[in-house]
């Protein structure tokens, strides 16, 4: 048993060091030629990751199964991992660029929509996806001035915790542990600043049950609630990268609903609606998205 501990612990290490080198490496580089080769990386990857490969294919045939061919659907499952290690490059790459570095390369969309929403008092929740370099995105919202904590959940390594924390910090971004920073949350909401929240993943937080893609999706609920209890609104803002590399930031409309006066069916209801419109965009640059991510792994009870 202890031998065991100890191996993991070494090809921790290595896989630590190896990241540390790697990040090193892109960070050297001007940012065009670290894009094109983390691309050229990002084709090879599914030839090695294939149970994530066959993952991805699976999940994007549930999604789109009637609507695209096998070929599509494989071509897509492929040019989801050209995306994410690009996006990945793009990500370690943010701790040496200047704030004007940052906007350059990004292009916001509805920008006014976080500003008005801001004016009410009652801070905003953003609604985030794990679409397009969505840290990018939180960085610029935050060198453009935005008030902006990320609520994230902890790294089994904390090493790699603090190099990501290190990232967004450096781009002016407040960290709030999942499940530890209940207190955190209210007080920025009371602030009147601004908490981005992820709620696209199957993960072990309180949530119900809600439509994704035709199938029943365990969303966590922390939007809807702190909606509802600090009348803070729920602004989507959404990312995807062009052919340029511009990272187009999308602030939706704020996600409202027809109240039933029964707290726990708006609760229900408030999720369906973000998970409507995550899917929408989704839907929208389907390339974009992690497929390979287990979303439907909880099961509703019979």
């Amino acid at each position: 048993m202890v031998l065991r501990k100890q191996i993991k612990r070494i090809k921790i290490d290595v896989v630590y060091i190896f990241i540390r080198c790697i990040v090193g490496f892109f960070r050297i580089l001007p940012r065009r030629v670290a894009l094109s080769i983390g691309s050229v990386l990002g084709e090879i990857i599914p030839y090695f990751a294939r149970k994530e490969l066959k993952l991805a294919v699976r999940h994007l045939t549930i999604a789109f199964g009637s609507e695209k061919e096998e070929k599509e659907i494989l071509r897509l499952a492929h040019e989801i991992f050209r995306q994410i290690a690009m996006n990945f490059v793009d990500t370690v790459r943010i701790r040496i660029m200047s704030h004007d570095d940052v906007i350059k390369v990004c292009v916001p969309h509805h920008f006014d929509r976080l500003r008005d929403a801001m004016k009410k008092g009652h801070g905003v929740i953003v609604l985030a996806s794990h679409t397009g370099c969505w840290e990018f995105s939180g960085a610029y919202l935050a060198v453009k001035g935005i008030p902006l904590s990320a609520v994230v959940r902890r790294l089994y390594d904390p090493r790699f915790e603090d190099m990501l924390i290190e990232t967004r910090e450096y781009a002016g971004i407040n960290v709030i542990s999942r499940g530890e920073g209940t207190r955190d949350i209210v007080r920025v909401l009371k602030k009147g600043d601004v908490v981005g929240i992820l709620v696209d993943q199957d993960t072990k937080v309180k949530g119900v049950f809600v439509d994704f893609f035709g199938r029943p999706a365990h969303t966590a609920t922390a939007p809807a609630l702190l909606s509802l209890r600090y009348n803070s609104p729920i602004i989507p803002v959404l990312t995807y990268r062009d052919k340029e590399h511009r990272h187009h930031v999308c602030i939706g409309e704020p996600v409202t609903i027809e109240s039933t006066g029964d707290i726990e069916q708006d609760i229900v209801e408030i999720t369906a609606e973000c998970s409507r419109v995550t899917e929408q965009f989704v839907r929208e640059h389907p390339e974009q998205w992690v497929w390979f991510h287990k979303r439907w792994k909880t099961k509703p009870e019979k």
